[in-house]
């Protein structure tokens, strides 16, 4: 029970008895006063009857006396009426059977009033003429007392609804102060910070509120210092200091990252000589302030959501495009090449280009090894053709020659003909508990297995993974339902449809109406998303989560952004990208791999590690505040187990 509810309870209970006594004390003494009037009005009576009934009991006159009583006690509130003659000893009896109106039988069965008699002997002078004796009756003082009582009650209990009203009104507010710091704490305990509370009038409570601002500011100060330094060991181990682009330890792990989940795409490999001679004949300095203009303009030319752009050396960069065509990886080639061209002045446009591009096209899961030493020829034989320095190294296979327009077309007839394929990767923590399944689709069509690492891409570019993400929500949500021991499953969302109002406003009315599954699924959104379209992604997760699902961050750390987007956004888990978790032998990488996984370890996030495939592994990463992990290690000790 709540501070305010306990001091109103116990504010009416105490009124409660204070009007209570006062009724107690008021109802008696009407009843005293009813009591005492009726034994006035009989004695009145008594005296009134002497008077009457002397003159006839003078002269022996019974049928007059007779009479006189009959009009005296007719309609009255009496029992019985009895004259007794002293000489003769004839009595006169009179009773009154009375009914009492307007009061219920049970209250009259309390007895709350005495059966009133008096008696007195009439004479004339010093003669004793006659006895009367007369028993009151006590209807009128119930039907007194009783009306009395019922304005009694309502009158206390409309001032009690008007008390208990005044009273709980002013506690509310004398208390509001108190609520602030109860929903205060309470978010200071989930690590959401907010405004400072205002100081209240309530000196009491003034030191109270201000322990409370204080101790907010520090922990959001220390929460943010520590999201910086998480920040700050990311730029040191994966960030080239003066490009801003990522190093060669970050390139290799996204390479590595491509290559194990699709490998289809391109990759490109510049070399600028004009920036080497720079750093030789004009110092540090000049060939500086080239790589960080070469690398805006870089920026902006690869214009791609999931590309990476990295520098592998002092005048080399690297580029990763996955799921591109072979045209449009030709046209990064070009556009690459132009922005070293504004590095060169050259006003005649004749000079040829001291920068050589070199290209590969890759369909397939390859070694990394294998990939480099592509790329190294294709960057040799550009630099054989210096009026066109791009060479593009292509490799024969029959997916090569499928567009976006047809992955469009296949992808659109898998959805109609339903030819998908589902696999449930476990994400578990240490001891093997489930946390939820990961959910893979692929198309399997003429005997030909599609991954979607290959189509979606290409869906992506034509803005029609709304459609794909449709699909598979519905098809789990059908099979939630009609299989019970596949839940709960987390559901990968494409770009296209985080950032599709539509979708939105589909999603919304669909899982309003699937509301009993709000445990089984988990929906997992890029990072990307919520650095490069934080509206969008913020709309999305506010339906999830009014809807009472739950969603997650998929490629963690991806991104050369702060981390702040994890207090705002407040995900269930996140997905560490594979580049911290790929080479924990690297104590640097160890190191950032501990912060970053802090960062949302300290704001109750769930941390998972994916590709664990060893005890080492697990052991390592469970002791840089990773939570949970999805890999073959898993999938190895079930065969175990069942075998």
């Amino acid at each position: 029970m709540t501070l305010y509810k306990q001091l109103l309870t116990w504010m009416l209970a105490v009124f409660i008895l204070l009007v209570t006594s006062v009724f107690v004390v008021e109802f008696n003494t009407t009843r005293q006063f009813l009591e005492s009037q009726q034994m006035s009005e009989i004695n009145n009576t008594v005296n009134s009857m002497g008077l009457a009934l002397s003159p006839y009991l003078e002269s022996d006159d019974t049928v007059a006396a007779e009479s006189v009583i009959n009009a005296l006690f007719d309609g009255g509130y009496y029992k019985a009426v009895r004259l007794t003659m002293l000489r003769t000893g004839d009595e006169i009896i009179r009773t009154y059977p009375t009914t009492i109106e307007g009061v219920p039988e049970w209250f009259t069965n309390l007895d709350l009033f005495r059966t009133i008699t008096d008696s007195r002997v009439l004479t004339s002078g010093w003669l004793q003429l006659a006895e009367v004796e007369i028993i009151g009756h006590p209807g009128y003082a119930y039907q007194q007392l009783w009306q009395a009582m019922n304005q009694l009650v309502t009158g206390f209990l409309f001032i009690f609804a008007l008390t208990a009203v005044m009273v709980s009104l002013l506690l509310g507010y004398a208390l509001k102060p108190l609520k602030a710091i109860t929903l205060k704490t309470r978010q200071i305990t989930e690590n959401q910070f907010g405004e400072p509370l205002p100081l209240p009038r309530t000196s009491d409570l003034v030191s109270v509120v201000k322990g409370i601002n204080k101790m907010s500011s520090q922990l959001q100060l220390h929460f943010e210092e520590q999201a910086k330094e998480a920040d700050r060991l990311r730029e040191r181990a994966y960030q080239d200091p003066i490009s801003g682009l990522g190093n060669r330890s970050y390139f290799m792990g996204q390479l590595k990252t491509w290559l194990a989940e699709s490998g289809h795409g391109g990759m490109a490999l510049l070399k600028v000589d004009h920036i080497q001679s720079l750093y030789e004949n004009q110092g540090y300095q000049a060939g500086d302030n080239a790589i960080e203009k070469l690398a805006n303009s870089l920026k902006v030319a690869v214009n791609m959501p999931e590309a990476t752009i990295a520098r592998l050396g002092e005048a080399e960069f690297a580029f990763l495009a996955p799921s591109v065509s072979i045209e449009e990886l030709r046209i990064l080639g070009e556009n690459i090449l132009y922005c070293v061209d504004d590095l060169q002045p050259d006003p005649t446009g004749s000079a040829p280009l001291n920068a050589q591009v070199g290209l590969v096209f890759n369909t397939g899961h390859k070694e990394v090894g294998t990939l480099l030493s592509l790329a190294d020829n294709a960057l040799s034989q550009a630099g054989q053709n210096p009026s066109n320095p791009v060479a593009l190294v292509q490799q024969s296979t029959d997916s090569q020659a499928i567009g976006k327009q047809q992955w469009k077309t296949i992808v659109m007839e898998a959805i109609a003909n339903h030819q998908f394929s589902f696999k449930f990767q476990k994400v578990s923590d240490s001891k093997g508990t489930l946390i939820h399944s990961e959910v893979f689709t692929a198309i399997s069509k003429n005997n030909t297995y599609y991954s979607a690492g290959q189509f979606l891409s290409a869906i992506e570019q034509l803005d029609q993974g709304e459609m794909f993400d449709r699909y598979v929500i519905e098809h789990m949500v059908q099979k939630l339902h009609n299989e019970e021991n596949i839940g709960p499953v987390a559901i990968n969302l494409t770009q296209s449809s985080v950032t599709n109002p539509t979708f939105v406003r589909w999603l919304n009315h669909f899982l309003d109406h699937q509301a009993a599954l709000a445990s089984q699924i988990q929906f997992e959104i890029p990072e990307s998303l919520f650095v490069n379209y934080a509206d969008h992604a913020g709309l999305l997760c506010d339906v999830i989560r009014q809807r009472g699902f739950t969603f997650g961050v998929d490629n963690y750390g991806r991104h050369f952004h702060s981390l702040d987007y994890l207090t705002e956004f407040r995900p269930n888990y996140v997905k560490i990208d594979f580049v911290y978790t790929g080479e924990l032998e690297n104590e640097q990488q160890r190191n950032v791999l501990a912060s970053i996984s802090r960062t949302a370890h300290n704001l109750d996030i769930t941390t998972i590690a994916t590709r664990v495939e060893t005890e080492a592994q697990l052991t390592t990463l469970s002791e840089h505040f990773v939570n949970a992990f999805q890999g073959f290690i898993f999938e190895q000790k079930q065969m175990e187990t069942s075998d």
